[in-house]
């Protein structure tokens, strides 16, 4: 394996400027068919998954800021694609879950995002496995790292 010479040669640097153009992608594509931001998407997808939670529990799923998950739901419940309600068994959480019109934008999006995913699978090949093996050991690598500085 050869020595990095610049920023660019830095694996960091190539999953991120990837992740950034498939971003930018979905960003565009998703505005423009549904008036939903890559951003809420993330968000619409946690929630789809977990059917009902909270904005904590999506902030772990997607490791980012609990209040930028607030902010988000805030506006998706205001263009009427979630819906928050107090959680029976613990009156300070609210919990949140996709109204119709939520199920049916992530619907659609889901399945864009599968076509895009066969696509750019298909462009490795038989490497296609190969890839997703080697990003779960990179995740699981990094989750190590993480752990270690809190650890410090």
């Amino acid at each position: 394996m050869r020595e990095p010479k610049s920023v660019t040669d830095l694996l960091t640097y190539r999953l991120l400027r990837l992740s950034n153009t498939l971003g930018l992608y979905s960003n565009r594509r998703y505005r423009s068919e549904l008036d939903v931001t890559l951003p809420e998407w993330r968000v619409m997808s946690i929630i789809a998954l977990l059917e009902t939670t909270s904005a904590r529990d999506i902030s772990r799923a997607l490791a980012t800021d609990k209040a930028w998950v607030g902010l988000t739901v805030q506006k998706l419940e205001q263009r009427g694609f979630v819906r928050r309600v107090s959680d029976k068994q613990d009156g300070r959480r609210t919990l949140v879950s996709l109204t119709r019109q939520g199920q049916e934008a992530h619907d659609t999006i889901m399945a864009n995002a599968r076509r895009r995913q066969r696509r750019l699978l298909g462009a490795l090949g038989g490497d296609a496995e190969l890839l997703i093996a080697a990003l779960d050991r990179l995740q699981a690598e990094a989750d190590r790292m993480l752990e270690e500085l809190d650890e410090s």
